[in-house]
């Protein structure tokens, strides 16, 4: 019973994350939409992009990762 609960808890947290990464990961989107509609950047708006679209990454690879556990676990 104890396992159950526990698996149960930490697949609420995956969850609490995946939600969290999904928001922010549309926030990085929205902020590089607005970029991308610069005819030019400057050389702080490189910087931001490129970033951005590390951190873009990041939280997608990170998804991936507990989208792939949670399916496991169930």
């Amino acid at each position: 019973m104890e396992k159950i609960r526990v698996a149960s808890e930490q697949g609420m947290g995956e969850r609490s994350e995946i939600h969290r990464l999904k928001a922010r990961h549309d926030e990085i989107e929205k902020r590089l939409s607005e970029l991308e509609r610069h005819l030019s950047l400057t050389p702080d708006e490189q910087i931001e992009r490129s970033q951005l679209k590390k951190e873009k990454l990041r939280a997608k690879d990170r998804l991936a990762l507990l989208s792939s556990t949670l399916r496991k676990a169930s």
